[in-house]
């Protein structure tokens, strides 16, 4: 596949959004891109509601109320990521998709770390994307009708929050064993104190998105959508801002961010090592990995 197959995948639910995953992650390794960073971690986290989806690994039983709507979300979810890898072809225009167009154009020209690759496109796709995806399928289901409906929705986006917290430390260390091993130094500088910001920041946003989403289904036309995602747009854009170093509250404030980055350029990957992919199971099945706080 080349670049422009990768960016027109539109995987239908969670089974083919896994599959394209797979399909892009060889892409961008076969070519160090530094782009492979982010979708690692998103396949880590869709890997893991998967396995909820399905009652895999350590989901015995059924925690969603309804799964395949989580698999059906988890498709349009994982469309709006591979659609933003076109985002300089689609429109070139600096202010449209901005979120995406630093995570992108920071990962293939800059020298980022590993942490910043992860958390540019966590910043993307989660406050720009699934708004629109979770809006997206509750129009689909026809859930906007009723209250006892979005009820029941809110139920099952909630519990994802808890999947993918409990995918954050086993994230950490594959990004770690795979990309650089700065990660392991700024975790054992903090003493776990990364995680506890990470999760509180997953819980935080993802909350917010949920209201996003509301607004965009109440929408009555195309212009007042457009209000929305251009409130998404800024907001997704200003994240951005302070996770480059761009802003003034950054520059001004933030030096020990700035300091603690510095292990991820040193030790970061020049070239990626042959790596294997994690396979259905979620966190569950995956090897714990041991990585020494010195590299």
């Amino acid at each position: 596949m080349n670049s422009a197959d990768i960016a027109a995948q539109r995987p239908r639910d969670i089974d083919e959004a896994l599959h394209c995953m797979r399909a892009a992650l060889d892409h961008f390794h076969e070519r160090n891109d530094n782009r492979a960073i982010f979708l690692r971690l998103y396949y880590i986290m869709t890997l893991e509601v998967h396995a909820a989806v399905n009652q895999l690994g350590d989901y015995k039983k059924q925690i969603f109320l309804d799964p395949p709507w989580i698999a059906r979300l988890s498709g349009l979810f994982a469309s709006l990521y591979f659609r933003s890898l076109s985002t300089f072809e689609r429109d070139p225009n600096p202010d449209v998709e901005r979120a995406w167009k630093i995570a992108h154009r920071t990962a293939v020209q800059g020298s980022p770390t590993v942490v910043q690759n992860a958390l540019l496109g966590i910043n993307a796709h989660i406050n720009y994307d699934l708004p629109y995806a979770v809006a997206a399928n509750l129009k689909e289901h026809g859930d906007t009708a009723s209250h006892l409906a979005l009820h029941r929705r809110k139920f099952d986006h909630d519990q994802v929050n808890n999947l993918l917290i409990r995918s954050l430390g086993p994230i950490q260390d594959v990004l770690a064993r795979d990309y650089g091993q700065g990660i392991a130094l700024i975790d054992h500088a903090l003493g776990g104190l990364d995680e506890k910001i990470s999760e509180a920041g997953l819980a935080h946003y993802r909350e917010r998105v949920w209201w996003d989403a509301m607004s965009f289904a109440a929408a009555t036309d195309d212009q007042q959508e457009q209000v929305v995602r251009e409130k998404l747009n800024w907001e997704s854009y200003k994240v951005a801002q302070i996770l480059t170093g761009r802003s003034l509250l950054q520059r001004s404030v933030w030096v020990p961010e700035r300091i603690l980055g510095l292990p991820g350029r040193v030790f970061g990957r020049e070239r990626f090592r042959e790596i294997v992919l994690e396979k259905e199971g979620g966190v569950a099945g995956m090897t714990k990995v041991m990585v020494s706080p010195i590299g």
